[in-house]
């Protein structure tokens, strides 16, 4: 197997700018990203604020990404103007969080706005990003290219958490805000010109898809299936995300130390999981992945409440960083192996369903929260537990390698034998249950998007 070096010599040069690009905006984003929850604890926000902002944030991503695809489409061939103009928009927005640290006007809703406003810019820059970085990458070495990517950027991440402790740590809040803040948005910024730079290789012309066209992608059995097991591992591991840090704020008393001592620690486990998960990857495929990363997914919620010291969390922060690196990889290397020409569309319905779940998860957390205590995090486990199931009965092996393939052939044809007996009695049964329950479960996600809406339209007006 060719050595890192000469894999990335060889890799195109939109990749190697990509590389340049991700480090000067992952450097960036170390100093300010990581404390964006501190910040909105330091400005008073309690579990409930932050489970309507986390919810807000997933429940509107799906127009978004409704709206980032039908506009991707309609000017494929400039997505490499739509990502950086996008990007560029994105992180400016934190120019506006400077500000009220600066001057205290809006105080909490004002910096939740602005993360809010980041966040959605960023759909759009995102799925052309990823669109793009798909054909920078030949497919049989979209496993180890990213990783290494990974790995690179993995680095220049910890240098940024290292620089940001000292700053956030030594100055506190605000000053030690204010200063991390400005460096890192200056950064980010200067990076936007190497977003041009990629260039694009392909220039793909878009499918003429409107809104309609781009909702009909959801009638595809693939794209649904995966969604829709994806969903239900989203909510399960969003029940815990309004509520962790407010936890270990308020029930461990953790201050700027613990929250910059955890980042500086899963910077470091992720980068140096990047690269064995990415080989692993390549040999196995996507399903294996998800399911060794998943089960030891499943058991972090459940350790969490029984770790009141950083020490303790520290550890857990390694065990968990270390696999859900693996499963994110995975998820990302899954999303962009579907075929080129719809890619774009299929990776925003792709992300539709579980960003609903995943909105959903955070309220009912808060909710659990709120009534039971930490028992919202044993039953984020249990779902953890019954999502893996799902998820990794309905993956299917699409981007697997030779490796696995290899191994799958010699059980071919018993399964053309089991496949014509099937077919005579239980295939047309089982395939009308599996499209009525797609329907029935469609049909639910989109009930319950409404009624997040409303309670959301009600919170906020209220």
């Amino acid at each position: 197997m060719p050595s890192p070096l000469s894999e990335l010599k060889s890799s195109s040069r939109g990749f190697k700018v990509s590389i340049v690009e991700g480090a000067v905006t992952v450097l960036g984003s170390a100093l300010a990203g990581p404390m964006a929850t501190p910040l909105l604890l330091r400005l008073g926000a309690d579990a409930n604020a932050l489970g309507l902002y986390t919810a807000l944030v997933s429940a509107t991503t799906p127009p978004l990404q409704l709206a980032a695809a039908v506009l991707l489409d309609r000017y494929r061939e400039r997505r490499l103007h739509i990502m950086w103009a996008f990007a560029a928009a994105s992180r400016a927005m934190w120019l506006g969080v400077l500000a009220v640290l600066l001057t205290g006007w809006g105080g909490l809703w004002a910096v939740m706005a602005f993360l809010y406003a980041s966040n959605a810019l960023g759909v759009f820059a995102g799925l052309a990003w990823t669109d793009l970085m798909a054909d920078l990458v030949e497919p049989q070495r979209r496993g180890r290219m990213f990783a290494l990517r990974n790995t690179i950027l993995g680095f220049v991440n910890i240098a940024g958490l290292l620089i940001a402790k000292p700053i956030y740590d030594g100055l506190g809040y605000p000053a030690g805000y204010v200063l991390a803040i400005s460096a890192g948005t200056a950064l980010m910024l200067a990076a936007v010109p190497l977003l041009y730079m990629y260039g694009d290789p392909t220039r793909p012309r878009g499918l003429g898809l409107g809104v309609r066209g781009a909702l009909s992608v959801l009638k595809n059995r693939e794209v649904l299936r995966d969604s829709a097991a994806l969903s239900f591992w989203s909510f399960s591991v969003n029940i815990v995300a309004g509520i962790w840090n407010y936890h270990m704020y308020a029930a461990f008393h953790a201050d700027e130390s613990w929250f910059t001592t955890l980042n500086l620690i899963g910077g470091v486990v992720g980068t140096l999981a990047n690269p064995p998960w990415g080989s692993f990857y390549d040999r196995f495929g996507p399903r294996a992945t998800f399911l060794v990363s998943g089960l030891g997914i499943v058991a972090v919620p459940a350790l969490f409440p029984f770790l009141p010291s950083l020490l303790g969390q520290s550890a857990l922060q390694v065990y968990s960083t270390t696999l859900w690196t693996g499963f994110n990889l995975a998820s990302f290397n899954y999303a962009v192996s579907y075929s080129g020409q719809y890619r774009h569309v299929y990776i925003a319905a792709y992300n539709i369903l579980p960003s609903i779940a995943a909105a959903l998860g955070t309220m009912a957390g808060v909710q659990v929260y709120n009534a039971l205590g930490v028992s919202a995090f044993f039953a984020s486990a249990v779902g953890r537990l019954l999502a893996l199931t799902v998820l990794y009965k309905v993956a299917s092996a699409r981007g697997a390698t030779y490796e696995e393939l290899k191994v799958a052939s010699h059980l071919y044809p018993l399964y053309l034998a089991g496949r014509q007996v099937a077919q005579a009695t239980y295939i047309e049964f089982i395939y009308a249950l599996r499209v009525l329950y797609a329907a029935v479960l469609t049909s639910f996600l989109v009930a319950a998007l409404a009624a997040l809406y409303a309670v959301l339209l009600r919170l906020l007006g209220g």
